[in-house]
């Protein structure tokens, strides 16, 4: 339970077998490279550059992407995948490779695109065809080919459209105009718009023009042949058939859903093809020599040395490796742990990973986030369904590691909330009576009394880890100045006002002379590393200022009790509504009470569940952290990537 010791390692090779290093270094994957950096003077040695084949790798990716989107847009049934989830495949990478060597991609990738394309250019065709069908339909009634009479040296012939608002009065000031062989014939209406037929005589044309100019005429020219009810007719059977065919192509792309399992092996194949191509990036080379730096974990070395003499000749690489400096921030981290304490690594990792030199607090943290967790939810019947629903995800259901990882995480909280549910003697609420130690509706100053116990044991403890840290490193007297005296002075002022209160047994002066000895040596001792006496003191006084934040942990731990009490009288008030609408009588009331009750208390348990992930996320890193841990570790970067459905077994750590 700690972080995996680290070996740092410099590697040079012939640039020949560069390919055979990656693929030894990807299968071994527990490898993790410098980001080395050539200065401008330093030109007989330059950096590895790999663009193309990144390019290459990231339209590959962008393809299947294309294929995954479109085939799962048009598979017939979109319910199935959830009730026949892919099975995951743990691969190693050769066999990852193997399998994607097989893979017909861009076969694939062009057969549906083709189907795509054609798919697109029918509902272009459509579009066109539904905006000139849209065009045309409001002229339907008119039985002629207007085409010739547009150009009739007998008469003047337009067709077009009024604004209604213009319409209303369009008579009144034709009759007034005295155009005697002037017609306007009424097509149509539609979105505020009459469409119109307007005839006049030749010698009135240009009259007649104007007029319609004046009157907020709109000419609209159509230029099919034959009559508007053939060009209709003939305009939706194609539209029809158009319609059929894109139906007969989604449902050809949507067969391609057969080839799932393998696009799904084919984008893990890429993604950690990628990864392996990127690597290259961190390579230094001259002519014929790369250059590699980086680190592995101590206990692995042997495998490397095995894999490099097995992949690239016995003496065709030069290879040094010593230890890990402790103070070295470059170094990354890997935490190792139980299974037992392993899933509450997320709640390290998400705040931020140790430093090499800094102890890995999982395990030390572990216990309290169970209990923070558990007082929060507090309710057996919400702990008992979280463990129940938590085994069935782990038994069950298809997970992949970082999921799996996270249900586990709620499983200790589930677990750790069905403890308490049990002292506090709630189910649901109350709905079923069950005599606890702790009534959480009544026992308010109890629950306030615990929840600041917990706080003082929780605090202190995170200060010890500090102790302990500094007398690892031999530094006893940072260790007396940071951490004893801050005991001295909390722990003096806790016991001064206990035993003030009458609350606790004890000498009241000894614990002022405690709580006044500790602040006298953090005022003397904080400001320690300045150089004059006044900055000295007054880095002191500031440190002892840092008191006050003290009061505000201890306050923040009251959150215990109010969300305890919160989620409780929800429930509470659940079952009052749920007893109200049950006792109405009769089936329905039964039936309604019970839809209620299942319902609200799900969703109950889902808020007690979430807010006790939050607020124990920040009691651990506010009230707990800011005492020992700094954190900024570099994750360890390793040379292969999980997906949702492929599971990379490792090279030397299979996982």
């Amino acid at each position: 339970m700690a972080i995996v010791k680290m070996n740092k390692f410099n590697l040079l090779s012939f640039d020949y077998n560069r390919s055979n290093l990656l693929d030894i270094l990807q299968g071994f994957n527990y490898v993790h490279f410098n980001d080395l950096e050539v200065s401008d003077q330093e030109n007989y040695i330059k950096e590895v550059k790999n663009s193309e084949s990144l390019a290459k790798i990231d339209e590959d990716i962008s393809k299947l992407a294309f294929l995954k989107d479109n085939i799962k847009k048009y598979q017939e049934d979109p319910k199935k995948d959830a009730k026949e989830p892919m099975a995951i495949e743990n691969l190693t990478i050769d066999e990852l490779n193997e399998f994607a060597s097989k893979i017909e991609f861009e076969k694939i990738y062009d057969e549906v695109k083709d189907l795509v394309g054609e798919r697109e250019g029918l509902v272009s065709k459509n579009q066109n065809l539904q905006s000139h069908i849209r065009d045309i339909e409001v002229w339907k009634d008119i039985d002629l080919d207007l085409k010739d009479l547009y150009e009739s040296k007998r008469f003047f012939l337009e067709t077009g459209m009024i604004p209604k608002s213009y319409y209303e009065n369009f008579n009144k000031n034709l009759y007034q105009s005295n155009i005697k062989s002037a017609l306007l014939r009424q097509i149509s209406e539609r979105d505020s718009n009459i469409y119109v037929v307007v005839i006049s005589s030749k010698k009135d044309q240009d009259k007649y023009k104007e007029f319609l100019k004046e009157n907020g005429f709109s000419r609209i020219r159509l230029s099919q042949t034959g009559s508007i009810k053939e060009n209709l007719a003939r305009s939706n059977k194609e539209k029809e058939e158009n319609d059929k065919k894109i139906k007969e192509l989604e449902k050809q792309i949507g067969s391609y859903r057969k080839y799932t399992k393998e696009l799904e092996i084919y984008n893990s194949y890429l993604l950690n093809l990628r990864r392996k191509e990127e690597s290259q990036e961190y390579f230094l080379k001259t002519k014929k020599i790369d250059y590699i730096e980086g680190y592995l974990p101590k206990d692995m070395v042997d495998r490397f040395k095995e894999d490099l003499k097995n992949a690239l000749g016995a003496n065709k690489f030069f290879l040094d490796i010593k230890d890990a400096d402790k103070d070295d921030i470059n170094v990354p981290i890997i935490l190792k742990n139980n299974k037992l304490i392993e899933p509450f690594e997320s709640v390290v990792d998400t705040y931020a990973l140790p430093k090499y030199n800094e102890l890995d607090p999982t395990p030390l943290i572990a216990p309290f986030y169970a209990i923070y967790t558990g007082f929060m939810i507090g309710d057996l019947g919400y702990g008992l369904l979280g463990v129940l629903g938590t085994l069935f995800a782990l038994k069950k259901l298809q997970l992949n590691k970082a999921t799996r990882k996270m249900v586990k995480l709620v499983l200790w909280m589930a677990i750790s909330a069905t403890v308490f549910g049990a002292i506090f003697g709630s189910i649901f609420g109350g709905i079923i009576p069950m005599k606890g130690l702790i009534d959480t509706q009544k026992d308010f100053n109890t629950l306030i009394v615990i929840s600041l116990i917990i706080a003082t044991i929780a605090m202190f403890f995170a200060l010890g880890i500090k102790a302990f840290v500094l007398l690892r490193d031999g530094k006893i007297l940072d260790a007396i100045f940071d951490v004893g005296f801050w005991y001295m002075a909390v722990g003096g002022a806790g016991a001064f006002i206990l035993t003030g209160t009458g609350m606790v047994g004890g000498s009241k002066d000894i614990a002022k002379w405690i709580m006044i000895l500790g602040m006298v040596g953090i005022v003397l001792t904080g400001g320690r590393q300045a150089k004059s006496i006044g900055a000295k003191a007054a880095l002191g006084l500031y440190d002892l200022y840092g008191i006050s934040s003290w009061i505000g942990d201890f306050v923040s731990f009251l959150r215990l009790m109010a969300l305890v009490l919160s989620g409780g009288f929800v429930a509470y008030a659940v079952n009052m509504i749920v007893g109200m609408v049950t006792s109405s009588g009769g089936i329905v009331g039964f039936i309604g009470g019970t839809i209620i009750f299942v319902i609200f208390q799900l969703f109950n348990m889902f808020l007690s569940y979430l807010s006790g992930y939050v607020h124990s996320l920040r009691l651990v890193y506010v009230e707990m952290f800011n005492k020992f841990y700094e954190g900024g570790g570099k994750k360890f970067r390793e040379m292969v990537e999980d997906t949702n459905f492929v599971n990379i077994i490792r090279g030397g750590r299979n996982e």
